[in-house]
């Protein structure tokens, strides 16, 4: 026997495949389940709110005529931003940025920030500057600092 083997079965053995054809449009698959309203509609968590205390250290500020900018960093993630004037960081907003000062405001809160003084901000860094100068033969001296 040679070619299809099926064509040797007669079709009225073939009733259940008459009967349920695999290629009719009314044949699907089950509906997947459907899982209760009140397990898949948890209610939504509220997000939360900025922290309402100011986490940034000012470290310096760009004022020009026509944009300003106050750098800093954030004490909490260390990374280093640039807010221009009305920019808005954790709900906190820079109203004022002049030389070496910004004022931040979230709602009736204001808060005036500086630059730290140099030995507030890293006592270590600068006799390292300074040895690391000398070392070379540079003629930059602890006195200029």
């Amino acid at each position: 026997m040679r070619g299809n083997p099926l064509c040797a079965v007669p079709l009225a053995v073939l009733s259940d495949t008459n009967q349920r054809p695999i290629f009719s449009a009314a044949r699907r698959p089950p509906p997947p389940p459907v899982a209760s309203e009140s397990a898949s509609k948890a209610p939504p968590m509220p997000p939360s709110p900025p922290p309402a205390e100011l986490r940034l250290v000012l470290v310096g500020t760009v004022v020009g005529s026509d944009q300003s900018v106050g750098i800093f960093v954030d004490q909490t993630t260390k990374a280093t931003l640039r807010l221009k004037l009305d920019g808005d960081y954790q709900g906190w907003r820079l109203r004022s940025v002049h030389r070496g000062e910004v004022t931040m405001a979230r709602g009736e809160l204001t808060e005036t920030l500086t630059p730290p003084k140099a030995a507030e901000a890293a006592p270590a860094s600068r006799p390292a500057v300074a040895e690391s100068a000398a070392g070379r033969g540079s003629s930059h001296t602890p006195q200029y600092d």
